[in-house]
């Protein structure tokens, strides 16, 4: 099998491959760290090379001995750069870590993944701090979009490198983080899917934080069965799988601000995803939802809770120095944290349960559809030269998805079209269920990810 063969199948598909001998854990894991090794623009920060050998000559043992330990056994992954890694630094790909000591041990999700035997190639890129959706970065360089080798277009943030990661086939498996599209945006961006969990279904210690209030762990892959795959491994021991779907599920098409300035190929395969949808024989009724048109007019007005939680989270690291060397647009959102009152604060948390009580009452145990990104990932270079732009564009980006970690909507990101030529720009659906319904939200997009191959 060849190396380009190898690096496109995924995850479940080489778990096959191990399982039956056709393939060594030792070979998958040496083609993911020379991939690492060329690539063409900075998606991984470090390689953990010793410790993926490692990792998959024990497989190796485990699978010959047929005593594997997952479905994952042997199978590569590799981390966003706020996890911690025994004996890695955690870098959040910023100015403000550049000294910091070692992690002493890996965090609970790394552990879990390696205690089902998983392989970890490395640590990947991001958005300084994590807090923009465009995914640049001035200090490890910014990952180029798997779109195109030509045009440099965003890769969507802040899981730059997730995203790149896995549109590129350099890994069958990444994980990011998700505080206001950070995993959704660069699956979208990059043509992959990427799953957006509720608040607490994973273990958050040992990642570092930006928001406390709304990170979520989401791992982006070729497939949803794979998302669901590691799901299974994250999850709590006390996970309890609810009974599989025995109602067709219904679907609700929000008409609120998400379908607002809209690129015109996203309107179109999003018209042609809904369209394929009903003609499956599912039910999509258009609503409309207050909490929606209130949410971006309050922000406006007060700020958001992810600065107030950077602020309070980063503030003390923020001396005269550091400021005038880290990214200036992470830190002009950081600084609006600074300003915000308790009131700004109290009004926020009153929008959100009111958002969540009227998604609730208005779709009951049914899925919302929308596009995940109104726009395609736009070209970099003229965001960077104007800081307006970026942050005018940046909120468009991530407008969307930030009313999933909002109203606490677990989501899957779908690409709503398989078959592009090389250079075409991904598009993709959103679908998104009520916090906990996790694992009927996993089965929704199995469902729907068929219908939009």
């Amino acid at each position: 099998m060849t190396e380009i063969s190898l690096l496109s199948m995924t995850a479940l598909e080489l778990s096959d491959a191990l399982q039956k001998r056709e393939l060594r854990a030792v070979d998958i894991a040496a083609a993911c760290l020379d991939a690492g090794r060329n690539q063409a623009s900075p998606i991984y920060i470090t390689l953990t090379e010793q410790r993926a050998m490692a990792e998959a000559e024990a497989a190796d043992k485990r699978y010959d001995a047929g005593e594997a330990l997952s479905d994952l056994d042997g199978v590569p992954i590799a981390w966003k750069d706020l996890y911690d890694m025994e004996g890695e630094v955690t870098t959040a790909a910023s100015i403000l870590f550049e000294h910091a000591a070692p992690a002493a041990a890996d965090a609970p999700v790394v552990a879990k993944a390696k205690a089902a035997g998983m392989v970890s190639i490395g640590k990947l890129n991001m958005t300084e701090l994590a807090y923009s959706g465009i995914g640049y970065n001035p200090h490890y360089g910014t990952p180029m979009n798997a779109c195109s080798d030509d045009m440099h277009y965003s890769p969507g943030g802040s899981s730059s490198g997730s995203g790149a990661v896995i549109g590129r086939d350099m890994v069958p498996i990444a994980i990011g983080s998700d505080t206001g599209g950070s995993v959704r945006v660069p699956a979208s961006y990059n043509g992959v899917v990427g799953l957006k969990t509720s608040e607490g279904r994973y273990d958050k210690n040992g990642v570092l934080p930006l928001s406390r209030t709304f990170d979520t762990v989401g791992p982006l892959a070729k497939t949803v069965d794979d998302c669901a795959a590691i799901d299974r491994i994250f999850r709590s021991t006390q996970h309890v799988a609810p009974p599989p779907l025995t109602e067709k599920p219904r679907f609700y098409a929000p008409q609120t601000v998400v379908l607002d300035a809209m690129d015109e190929q996203v309107a179109a395969d999003y018209n042609d995803a809904l369209a394929r949808i009903k003609d499956a024989g599912y039910s999509v009724q258009s609503i409309d939802l207050e909490c929606f048109a209130n949410t971006f007019p309050l922000l406006e007005e007060c700020g958001t809770l992810v600065a107030m939680d950077a602020w309070l989270e980063h503030q003390d690291k923020l001396t005269e120095d550091i400021r005038a060397r880290m990214d200036e647009r992470v830190l002009d959102r950081i600084l609006r944290g600074s300003r915000m009152s308790a009131s700004d604060v109290v009004r926020l948390h009153w929008l959100r349960g009111e958002g969540v009580a009227e998604i609730i009452q208005k779709t009951g145990n049914g899925f919302m559809l929308m596009p995940t990104t109104p726009i395609q990932a736009p070209e970099l270079a003229p965001l960077i030269a104007d800081k307006a732009l970026f942050h005018k564009v940046n909120l468009l980006t991530l407008r969307n998805t930030t009313l999933g970690n909002i109203f606490n909507l677990p989501g899957v990101a779908l690409p709503m079209t398989k078959n592009r030529k090389d250079g075409d720009r991904p598009t993709s659906l959103l679908v998104s269920a009520h916090a906990g319904y996790d694992d009927a939200l996993i089965e929704v997009a199995k469902i729907l990810e068929n219908i939009l191959k």
